[in-house]
């Protein structure tokens, strides 16, 4: 448990760094993996795919346009997202995982790309 508290702390330079940032990586990924499932699939990929097809639709900010979009945009959205969030999520904690074993950014899958 003494060894935890310390992890982040040597994943830079100590004994253990290449050994944390495996542990933190991995953990990471699994945390992560599920999380951006979550986000992707029921915010950000339905909010986007409403906001294109209202775009092209004609007028971003019409309402008919918006109305289609979010009829169309967010069961597919939700479908699309859930594939996308998983690699998202996976990629996000593999690579903060490594680079920042154990901190708070490597557990939230906050970037928008």
């Amino acid at each position: 448990m003494s060894l935890g508290a310390v992890l982040p702390s040597m994943a830079a330079d100590g004994p253990l760094g290449s050994v944390a940032s495996f542990f933190g990586s991995l953990t990471a990924t699994i945390v992560d993996t599920p999380e951006g499932i979550i986000v992707d699939s029921l915010w950000r990929c339905p909010h986007r795919t409403q906001r294109y097809l209202a775009e092209k639709f004609g007028d971003e900010k019409g309402f008919g346009q918006n109305v289609a979009g979010f009829v169309i945009g967010w069961p597919v959205g939700m479908v699309w997202g859930v594939p996308y969030g998983a690699v998202n999520g996976m990629v996000h904690g593999y690579k903060t995982g490594w680079e920042k074993p154990f901190s708070t950014e490597s557990y939230l899958v906050t970037e928008e790309k």
